[in-house]
């Protein structure tokens, strides 16, 4: 089972990453993307994006002086905890400080206010789609 996983994996990912120029043909128009990227304002998703990371959202609910989101909301990274905060049509990733968490729930202490928009599943895949507009490259779901 597990080499069946490693190799439908391998299969995927051998077509992300390449430069748009090694599989564009003659006359060919580029694909469009699927995310654009302005710093400051976030990640702007084609509505075909959003529909394939299966991306939900949710208002954040306040309890006592705390803001209140799932906790599959919250991304981790080196640089710190963030959500992705709506602005207007874009999602802006967002530094958050985390108070108490649950197994389902964490609560915010700043960075989120009551009734804003956030992402509660797609998160990582946000994430990608912005590492990969920021950082630069051709992904799977620019069609190539």
């Amino acid at each position: 089972m597990r080499s069946i996983i490693v190799a439908c994996s391998l299969a995927v990912l051998s077509g992300c990453g390449k430069p748009a120029t090694s599989v564009r043909t003659e006359g060919a128009a580029p694909a469009a993307k699927a995310a654009e990227f302005k710093k400051g304002q976030g990640l702007l998703l084609t509505p075909e994006a959003v529909e394939f990371i299966g991306l939900r959202k949710a208002e954040a609910q306040a309890k006592a002086d705390r803001v209140v989101l799932p906790r599959q909301a919250l991304l981790r990274t080196s640089e710190g905890a963030f959500v992705f905060v709506a602005n207007g049509k874009r999602w802006l990733r967002t530094p958050v400080k985390v108070g108490i968490e649950s197994a389902e729930t964490a609560e915010i202490a700043d960075g989120v206010l009551e009734g804003d928009l956030v992402v509660v599943a797609g998160v990582w895949d946000l994430w990608m789609a912005e590492l990969q507009a920021v950082k630069g490259g051709v992904g799977c779901a620019d069609g190539n």
